[in-house]
C-alpha cells in the first residue's frame, strides 16, 4: 500500500519553501502540492471571497488525493480560514502562523517583533493575536509588502533596486525597535537567504517554512530513506506560465506538474 502523501497548498510558488523543508525531514514521503495562480494573490482577498476559492482545493487534496496531513503554506489562508478547515476535516491541518510565532518569541526576548505579510494577513491580525496569546504585552510591528510578493512570484526580486527597497524598510523597522522579523508570507520564506543577507546587523529572521516543517515532524514518524518520494504539483491556472516561473528558481526537486483540469485522470492512474 502506498503511504498517504503530505498535502501542501498555496496560491503560487511560495509554498515550495515548505516543500523543501519537509523534503529534508521526509525524503521518502510522497508530497502533493497545489498551486493556484488562477486566483493569485490570495493576500488581497477577504475571507468571504477566499473561502469558496480554497474549499475546492482542500476537498480535492483530502478526498481526491487522500493526503494524510495538510499544510496550508499560505499566511493569508492560515490567518483567515484555518479554524473552519480544522473543524470541517478530520485529518491534521497545519498553518504557518503558530509555529512561526513560537520561534520568534524564543528568539526575541526584548524589543518588538516585526511581521511582513500580505494585506489580508495584516488586516486580520493573526500574527499579532497569536504572539499576544503566547506573550501578553508583546509589541508587534506589522507591514504589508504586496508589491514585493508579486516580484518574488515573478522571480524578478533580486535586483539592485529591490535590494535597496528591502534594506531600507528593514532598517526602518529596526529604528522602530524591532529586534526580530517573521516572514509572514511563504513567498518571503522561499527567498530566506536573500532576507537574511539584507538583515545582517539588524535582527534575526524567522522562516515559517522551517518552523512549520518542524511541527510536521512532531506529528509524523521519521523513517529511514528508502527511495526518493514523489512530488506532484497540481496547477489551477496557466500551467506553462507556472513552469516558466518555477524554472527561474531552479528548485533541486524532481516533480510532475499536472494541470488541475487533468487531475481526475491523473488521480485515477496514480492513486487508484
Amino acid at each position: 500500500m502506498k503511504p498517504a502523501p503530505i498535502g501542501i497548498m498555496d496560491s503560487g510558488i511560495g509554498g515550495f519553501s515548505v516543500v523543501l523543508e519537509i523534503r529534508k525531514l521526509f525524503p521518502s514521503c510522497p508530497i502533493v502540492y497545489f498551486a493556484d495562480p488562477l486566483h493569485f494573490p490570495y493576500g488581497e482577498k477577504r475571507k468571504e471571497e477566499l473561502a469558496p476559492i480554497v474549499q475546492p482545493v482542500v476537498d480535492f487534496l483530502v478526498h481526491g488525493i487522500q493526503v494524510g496531513l495538510l499544510v496550508v503554506a499560505c499566511g493569508t489562508v492560515s490567518s483567515l480560514l484555518l479554524p473552519e478547515l480544522r473543524e470541517r476535516y478530520a485529518l491534521p491541518i497545519l498553518g504557518i502562523v503558530e509555529p512561526a510565532c513560537r520561534e520568534a518569541l524564543a528568539m526575541v526576548r526584548e524589543g518588538a517583533i516585526g511581521v511582513l505579510a500580505t494585506r489580508a494577513t495584516i488586516r486580520v491580525g493573526a500574527f499579532r493575536r497569536t504572539l499576544a496569546r503566547f506573550r501578553p504585552g508583546v509589541e508587534v510591528v506589522e507591514e504589508a509588502w504586496p508589491e514585493f510578493i508579486e516580484a518574488v512570484e515573478e522571480g524578478v526580486f533580486d535586483t539592485p533596486s529591490w535590494r535597496l527597497w528591502v534594506r531600507e524598510r528593514l532598517e526602518a523597522l529596526h529604528a522602530r525597535g524591532v529586534r526580530g522579523v517573521i516572514m509572514g508570507c511563504t513567498h518571503f520564506a522561499l527567498i530566506s537567504t536573500f532576507f537574511e543577507e539584507l538583515a545582517q546587523g539588524l535582527f534575526p529572521i524567522v522562516n515559517p517554512a522551517v518552523s512549520c516543517a518542524q511541527e510536521v515532524r512532531e506529528l509524523l514518524p521519521l523513517s529511514q530513506p528508502q527511495k526518493p518520494g514523489s512530488l506532484t504539483v497540481f496547477v489551477r491556472g496557466d500551467r506553462e506560465e507556472f513552469l516558466r516561473v518555477i524554472g527561474r528558481f531552479r528548485f533541486p526537486l524532481e516533480m510532475d506538474v499536472v494541470s488541475f483540469e487533468n487531475a481526475c485522470g491523473w488521480v485515477a492512474h496514480a492513486w487508484g
